[in-house]
């Protein structure tokens, strides 16, 4: 396992990429926007939605683009930035989770969204299903969020074609922000290869079948074709590029003075130093400790690359972080899903361990233990 050499990026991240001087594509790209500042890609993301605006004739709907939302901090900020920035008329979609794990902070940040004027679509999978979904891909994929993940990126796309909206915007470059090569586009600005991430394509959707009682159901977590998608003309756009403050914290200031509703500290809980990070749904943070389990690295290290990256901290006093942090996740939600997919606590344990990476972690009864140093180059 390898780091980069700037920030704490593995090599074990899918779709990673270092260049010849170790440096991830992440750092790498933000290196380079030191010297292509973020105004220059506003003008540019403006000119290209002039440009499809002509195209496609985007103003004979009621509504011009779509925005993809959780009622999070960085969509909420998104949400408004286009209204109020770009003077567009969006329509908001939001893949909500079922009842029984949405959290109330997730409710209550969808209402304020409502408040401030958005109209807004919620395309919620249902229950059971969600849930025999939650459980299956848990023990083929080691992840507990897969389907809801595909599900939420497929139904913007699928919202647009059905309302024959031309332009998605979404906010962070997976390529750019975390690394995921897979996503990246013909400029920092193009979402058109979001297809392609690595949570939607790993595994197919094969795996479904035996879940689904009606096929048509299955309609809900796939992303259109690509055929399909291009015959609609339709072009996703990143805005994180356009803006020179995009981050973690600033988008979570930002939205917390607009109404959103942020965890209470609960990093000893969670492991989400920014008390910020998916605040709409508590088993994200089983998924979050079981990357860290497969590839060493998680949620609390994602936070951090992109501090180092802004020149927030440094790589030395992220690596505290990281080592005190990443693969927190407490009992009580581990217990919780549990509960939900109802299993018992010593079966829960026995999957992860069908999942832990041997070659960086040594296997418990319970909770692996790392072999690694965080942020040195580990060859067993």
């Amino acid at each position: 396992m390898r780091y980069c050499r700037t920030c704490l990026t593995t090599s074990l991240r899918p779709n990673s990429l270092f260049n010849k001087a170790g440096v991830c594509i992440a750092c790498e790209y933000s290196e380079k926007s030191n010297s292509l500042s973020s105004q220059t890609h506003l003008a540019r993301l403006i000119e290209k939605i002039k440009v499809l605006k002509k195209a496609a004739r985007l103003t004979r709907n009621n509504y011009d683009c779509i925005v993809g939302v959780s009622g999070g901090k960085d969509s909420t900020r998104q949400a408004l930035w286009v209204r109020d920035r770009l003077k567009m008329r969006p329509l908001l979609v939001c893949c909500a989770y079922p009842p029984y794990q949405m959290t109330d902070i997730g409710a209550d940040n969808i209402k304020n969204l409502i408040n401030l004027g958005f109209d807004i679509i919620i395309d919620t999978p249902a229950p059971k299903t969600s849930r025999d979904l939650s459980k299956k891909s848990f023990v083929e994929f080691g992840n507990v969020c897969k389907a809801s993940e595909m599900a939420l990126f497929a139904s913007v796309p699928r919202i647009a074609i059905d309302f024959d909206i031309k332009l998605i915007f979404w906010g962070e470059n997976p390529a750019l922000q975390v690394g995921d090569a897979s996503a990246g586009g013909v400029d920092p600005l193009d979402g058109n290869n979001l297809r392609n991430l690595n949570t939607l394509v790993e595994g197919g959707d094969d795996w479904m079948n035996c879940v689904f009682n009606v096929p048509s159901k299955k309609e809900h977590y796939k992303y259109p074709e690509a055929e399909k998608f291009n015959k609609s003309n339709i072009n996703i756009l990143y805005l994180g590029p356009a803006w020179d403050d995009w981050s973690n914290d600033m988008n979570s200031t930002f939205a917390s003075l607009t109404g959103l509703t942020l965890r209470p500290n609960e990093e000893n809980i969670t492991g989400d130093i920014s008390n910020a990070s998916m605040i709409d749904e508590e088993f994200t943070n089983i998924n979050m400790m079981i990357k860290y389990f497969k590839f060493g690295f998680g949620r609390t290290s994602d936070l951090v690359n992109e501090a180092i990256r802004n020149n927030e901290i440094t790589r030395e006093q992220g690596i505290k972080l990281v080592k005190r942090y990443d693969g927190v996740c407490d009992n009580s939600i581990i217990k919780k899903y549990c509960k939900y997919i109802e299993i018992s606590n010593t079966e829960f344990w026995a999957q992860i361990n069908k999942w832990v990476n041997e070659d960086i972690f040594i296997k418990t009864s319970r909770r692996p233990i790392p072999r690694f140093a965080v942020g040195s180059d580990f060859n067993d």
